[in-house]
Formats: C-alpha cells, structure tokens, sequence
C-alpha cells in the first residue's frame, strides 16, 4: 500500500477533528443575550419556520437558530452553548420550512419507524442568506425583533 493514501486518510480524519470541535478552541465563551420577536411571511404568521442566525464575522460563534410558532413568534438557542440567546453582534438569516408532500407538518420522529421524506417550501433566495441584510443583536439583547419576508424575490 501507498503511503499517500493513509497519509491522506489521517489528514482527512484529524480535519474532522479539528472542525468539529465547536467551542473546543480554547476561545472565550461568548455572553449571551436573548433573542427573539415575530416573523411575517409576506405580511402573515407562518408557523414551522426555521431560522438560522448566521454571525457576521464572528471567529468564536456558529450562530444559532429558532422555529417559529403559529403566530409566528420564535426564540433564538445559540449552537454553541446550546443555551437561549446569542452573543451580540451582527447577523444574517437563512429561512427553512420543511413539510411533507401535501404540505402538512411532519409528526415527530420516531426512533422505530423510517425516516419521512419532507420537502423545502420556501424559495431558494430565502434558504440563503442574503449578505446586505442584516440584523444587529445590541449588548442587551432584542426580543422584540419584527422580522419580514416574502416569498416573491
């Protein structure tokens, strides 16, 4: 056997590693803020909404993410800490809404039956984050944040 091919294998899994270790850098533990508020989807609640905050520029922090209610209404969790809130900062927003075929929400998993198969509902240019729009998380926090979006680009 060739040496490149395990000196290849070990790199690949010590990246591995090294890129899921999440906190794990020794960096400091970011203080967190509450996040939270509404979204309106094309001036509606919709409920089932993902929303991943995505920190700009930000070497200590993944983000976190919330999922809106019927009225719209979401809560943040950092990834990191897996706590409520984010650290303060600048962010952009990814949107995901899975459903099943018919649109209906999926049941919860269950651990003894198959995986269900579940579509995206909301367009491409929701699903990525768009670079010129973004929110600012101040020192104290925002829980009153109104989000908008439409479905239309």
């Amino acid at each position: 056997m060739s040496l490149r091919p395990l000196l290849f294998v070990t790199g690949l899994i010590s990246a591995c590693f090294v890129v899921g270790c999440g906190g794990g850098d020794g960096g400091p533990v970011e203080a967190l803020v509450p996040v939270g508020g509404k979204l309106l989807v094309d001036g509606e609640p919709l409920d089932g909404v993902l929303m991943t905050f995505i920190p700009v520029g930000s070497k200590n922090s993944r983000g976190g993410s919330g999922t809106t209610d019927a009225s719209g209404v979401f809560t943040i969790t950092d990834l990191d800490q897996n706590l409520p809130g984010l650290p303060s900062g600048k962010y952009i927003i990814a949107y995901s809404r899975m459903r099943l075929p018919d649109g209906s929400a999926a049941p919860e998993p269950d651990p003894d039956k198959p995986g269900i198969i579940q579509i995206e509902t909301l367009p491409e240019h929701l699903q990525t984050p768009d670079e010129n729009v973004s929110v600012e998380i101040p020192q104290d926090g925002n829980t009153k944040l109104e989000l908008k979006i439409s479905l239309k680009k």
